[in-house]
This record gives C-alpha cells, sequence and structure tokens, in this order.
C-alpha cells in the first residue's frame, strides 16, 4: 500500500508548520516522515503524539483545524490561538492577563518570560495570524486597561551613569508625560 499524495502534502505541512513554529526540530520530522512510510495507515500527527513531541491538541490544531483556522475571516486575540493549538491553558492564560495588568507587557513577551512558549513560536504565530505586527518588539508596553492599545514610550530607561532605577511617573507637573532626568538612568513606570 503507498501514501496517498493528499496525505504526503498534508503530512508536509504540518511537519513545515510544525518545525517553523520551533515546537518540532526537522530530524523529528524527518524521523516521522520515515516512520509514516513504515505504517502507511498512521497520520504524520499521531507518529509525533506517540512519541511525545507534541500533544494530541497541538498536532489536530496544526493539522486538521489549520486549513478552517487560517481561513476565518475574524481573527481571535494571541491567546485564543495559543490555547486552541495546546500550547497553553486556561491558569497560563489568566497569569498571564495579571502580568500584563501589572507590567504592561504584551501577551507573548509574559508567555515567553514565564516560560510557556519559545520566542519562535511567537513569532511564527505573529507571521500567521498577525502579519501586521511582524518585527514590532513584542516588549512593548500596552495600556492594561486597553491591550489594544500600545505606548510609544519605552518601559524601562538605562543608564549607564546611575547605580539606582528610579520610577518614571507617568505624567508631569503640567500633565504632560515626564521626561526621565537622564537618559542613562533606569526609570521604572509607576
Amino acid at each position: 500500500m503507498t501514501i496517498s499524495p493528499t496525505l504526503i502534502q498534508n503530512s508536509l505541512r504540518i511537519g513545515e508548520r510544525l518545525c517553523a513554529s520551533d515546537l518540532i526540530s526537522m530530524h523529528q520530522l524527518q524521523t516521522a516522515l520515515y516512520e509514516q512510510e513504515l505504517y502507511e495507515m498512521m497520520r504524520l500527527g499521531e507518529i509525533m503524539v506517540l512519541h511525545g513531541w507534541v500533544c494530541q491538541q497541538t498536532a489536530d490544531f496544526f493539522g486538521d483545524q489549520w486549513p478552517s483556522i487560517a481561513e476565518q475571516a475574524e481573527s481571535m486575540l494571541i491567546g485564543g490561538y495559543l490555547h486552541r493549538a495546546g500550547l497553553i491553558d486556561r491558569n497560563q492564560i489568566e497569569t498571564i492577563l495579571l502580568s500584563q495588568k501589572k507590567t504592561g507587557l504584551r501577551f507573548g513577551a509574559i508567555a515567553i518570560l514565564n516560560g510557556y512558549i519559545q520566542q519562535a513560536t511567537l513569532n511564527f504565530f505573529i507571521e500567521q495570524f498577525f502579519p501586521d505586527h511582524i518585527g514590532e518588539s513584542p516588549y512593548m508596553v500596552v495600556d492594561p486597561d486597553n491591550v489594544n492599545f500600545t505606548h510609544n514610550e519605552p518601559f524601562i530607561v538605562f543608564d549607564n551613569d546611575d547605580q539606582q532605577a528610579q520610577p518614571l511617573s507617568r505624567a508631569g507637573n503640567d500633565g504632560e508625560d515626564a521626561v526621565p532626568p537622564s537618559t542613562n538612568t533606569i526609570h521604572w513606570l509607576n
């Protein structure tokens, strides 16, 4: 029995997506493709799940669900995609959202800093679902009350001359954004 051309094409696509998102290595993909030739009735995602390289939810997301997700006109937030792919759970989402309110950092940046996902995984999801945001720093400050709005001011300003980090006030006496006394000081937003 031979593998159908469609099965091979879908296998390569799921494998390419998993490699591009840094969820599997190229060696793991080559191994799974070789094993798929031996076990013709097995799908590539099933082989990867059996090895423990990805969970079933992740294999389903990158395989079966991908065409419908990629064609959806209405996008969801990055956390929704990561959760649907089985890369983060609801508790991790809540932790990220709480941290986001405290720090003002973007969702993906906090997910990386907490060790939930890798930078390459975040980059892949941004490229696929948020191409307008490619090249933007994932560590930009966001308004905790409106996570869709980002500030252009830096979150932390570093100074080689000062030894102490000083808070950077959001507003000066005249209502304007405060300017740090020195551009070489570490300043934290309140």
